[in-house]
């Protein structure tokens, strides 16, 4: 969550679906990018949450399995077979993304497709790690994670 801004979950092949939680009904958001290109939103007046797909809402409900479920149908639309709706066990949520733990980068991957996974997740890294360094980014997230519910 960023300020009153709460996207629950986008889309891990990088496209621009997203499933919000309507923190802010009726506010309009506008995010600015290095790039200068801007990004605009308007919030609904009403409902819990709303999927974004390319800027434009194509969904409104107070139900998180309606929603889940229309967002998991545009993702499939974008780029065939995704995750579905989140399992509690199977799934771990990167910045908003499910992953699953076959997922998580290894040293067998390329440096450029380590980077992928972590520009698809918004995590940020040096151009100059080496892969070393990319993959013990992510074990200690993955270290924190499980200490995190071992501790429940």
């Amino acid at each position: 969550m960023v300020g009153d801004v709460m996207i629950v979950r986008r889309c891990s092949q990088g496209h621009r679906v997203r499933i919000h939680r309507n923190t802010t009904p009726g506010a309009t958001r506008t995010k600015t990018y290095a790039d200068g290109s801007t990004e605009t939103l308007t919030y609904p007046s009403s409902y819990d949450y709303f999927v974004d797909v390319d800027g434009d809402i194509k969904k409104r409900s107070n139900s998180f399995k309606v929603i889940e479920e229309f967002f998991v149908s545009e993702c499939a639309k974008k780029h065939g077979d995704g995750h579905g709706r989140l399992i509690v066990g199977k799934h771990n949520l990167v910045n908003g993304v499910a992953t699953t733990q076959a997922e998580y980068p290894t040293m067998s991957l390329t440096k450029a497709k380590i980077k992928d996974f972590y520009d698809k997740r918004g995590i940020s890294y040096s151009s100059s790690e080496n892969k070393s360094e990319l993959l013990s980014r992510i074990v200690i997230n993955i270290e924190a994670s499980n200490t995190k519910h071992m501790r429940k």
